[in-house]
């Protein structure tokens, strides 16, 4: 079962202590309701029921699905927690798919394209690349891009994107085999599940892509 605890929350709006009940530990395979309200970006909604002062409170959370074989771990900027690490004890858990993300809508993302059993290295890449074009494309930098969607009927992945100094959400998608191409260099550049939980995101993409085309480019030298 999920872990529940109770603690007391100073609102910032009156200051009045709200009893508050949260989540250390989610356990999707088994609480449904709480995968729901991740994925409607619910779950960190927090209310005061004295001003009605409301705001999104993120804490350290442990995210798993035994169904689909993953693990995520939310650990927000400036939390005092540090990284979850895996004993020899929890050897077990070597191809357990285990990441570290800092925001619930990167905990969200991981959601969908775990779910989808799909390799959120390759999706990382591909997402890193079109971010790139649309760079070049617009003049603009990329701030903010998620995974939205993969249909393997019409063999399109697709991502949704926010440039920077503009409220406008941009939607692009490629073919499945781009994904493929990015498997080859996930495979060999990336972290594996075995090394314990990791950061996988636009940085992680960014050093993955400069080690493979220096190896290709080694390769065709």
């Amino acid at each position: 079962m999920s872990t529940q605890i109770t603690k007391e929350i100073f609102c910032p709006g009156c200051g009045a202590p709200v009893s508050t009940q949260m989540y250390p530990a989610v356990r999707a395979d088994e609480d449904t309701e709480l995968r729901d309200k991740i994925l409607s970006e619910t779950f960190f909604d927090w209310c005061c029921p004295e001003c009605g002062y409301s705001a999104r409170f993120l804490y350290p959370c442990l995210y798993s699905d035994r169904n689909h074989g993953f693990m995520v771990y939310l650990l927000p900027e400036g939390s005092p927690e540090g990284p979850v690490k895996l004993g020899d004890d929890l050897s077990s858990l070597a191809q357990v798919k285990k990441r570290i993300v800092s925001t619930d809508l990167q905990l969200r993302e991981k959601i969908l394209i775990f779910e989808k059993d799909l390799d959120d290295r390759a999706v990382e890449l591909v997402k890193y690349a079109i971010a790139d074009v649309l760079h070049s494309q617009t003049g603009s930098k990329v701030s903010e891009g998620y995974f939205r969607m993969v249909d393997y009927n019409q063999n399109r992945i697709g991502f949704s994107y926010l440039l920077e100094g503009t409220e406008k959400i941009l939607h692009r998608t490629t073919s499945l085999e781009v994904y493929e191409k990015s498997l080859e260099a996930a495979r060999s550049y990336a972290p594996t599940d075995a090394s314990g939980f990791f950061a996988m995101g636009s940085a992680e993409a960014a050093k993955i892509m400069e080690n493979y085309s220096a190896a290709s480019a080694k390769q065709e030298g």
